[in-house]
């Protein structure tokens, strides 16, 4: 299930008096089993990226391929597509409707037509993978917490065993404690199943000790790509288009001139120097 954007452009209102181009020639590739980063200001393109790789939105130039399904093709699949990229948009918690949190990650499987069965047990890994208790399931989903919403909101997303997971800013909103526990979360869901994550934010802290591999927007378009530590020592180019990257970054390049991204990259760094002195 490998994703493919080929100079992929999009405008809103094309021809009308609001007319604004999102995207402009953007081309990438995500691997099967990659956790892939998207970072960038807001307005830089990432959240109408992300919609095309379940054909939300169709490219005005370009195609996006999934798997050997061309989107814009006129008889694409575009069902089955959907079912195997799951989309997890910005606070998807309020989406959450029905009287249990059971009920609600159960939607999707009872509307695809699974029996009880088969819909209870995938309901119970979904639970399970984003970590979610037998008592919390039963609870409304309006009296538990905002982190457990969002997992919750995850759940009914992982319950159609989707190949692909996309979310879009899955720890806005969210206090410190709560990011942690989203974040920590993907990376045991990525660990134990080997499903394809892209997360989109533009939380520069949040994604450096997350993603394998890193895209930054600006504009509509890529400019940079690469592993978070690559893309982090580029930090004043960063910080031209409006990210800044974590200070631990900058306060080990200006000490000792080396390239991190991450606290625990920093320790490592400064018990070796410590270690050699």
């Amino acid at each position: 299930m490998v994703i493919r954007a080929e100079n992929l452009s999009y405008t809103y209102s094309e021809g009308g008096p609001f007319e604004r181009a999102a995207l402009n020639d953007v081309s990438m590739t995500i691997k099967d089993g990659e956790f892939v980063g998207i970072i960038g200001h807001t307005g830089s393109g990432k959240s109408t990226l992300v919609q095309h790789f379940n054909g939300l939105l169709q490219p005005v130039s370009g195609r996006v391929i999934v798997g050997d399904i061309d989107l814009s093709a006129k008889k694409a699949d575009l069902k089955t597509v959907r079912t195997k990229v799951g989309l997890v948009f910005q606070y998807p918690e309020h989406q959450l409707f029905e009287e249990t949190v059971r009920r609600d990650i159960a939607f999707a499987p009872v509307n695809m037509g699974f029996s009880p069965v088969e819909v209870n047990e995938r309901v119970e890994r979904a639970a399970r993978l984003v970590g979610l208790s037998e008592e919390i399931l039963d609870k409304s989903p309006f009296e538990i917490s905002g982190g457990q919403k969002r997992r919750a909101a995850i759940a009914g997303v992982l319950a159609m065993d989707p190949e692909v997971l996309v979310l879009d800013e899955p720890t806005a909103g969210l206090d410190p404690h709560g990011r942690k526990e989203i974040l920590a979360g993907l990376l045991k869901l990525h660990r134990e199943t080997g499903i394809t994550v892209i997360l989109v934010s533009h939380g520069m802290e949040d994604i450096a000790d997350t993603v394998q591999r890193l895209y930054v927007m600006n504009m509509g378009r890529i400019v940079m790509e690469g592993t978070p530590l690559e893309v982090y020592a580029r930090y004043e180019e960063l910080e031209e288009i409006g990210l800044t990257a974590p200070p631990v970054t900058k306060l080990i390049k200006r000490l000792y001139g080396a390239d991190i991204c991450t606290l625990s990259q920093a320790k490592e760094y400064i018990l070796g120097v410590i270690g050699r002195a």
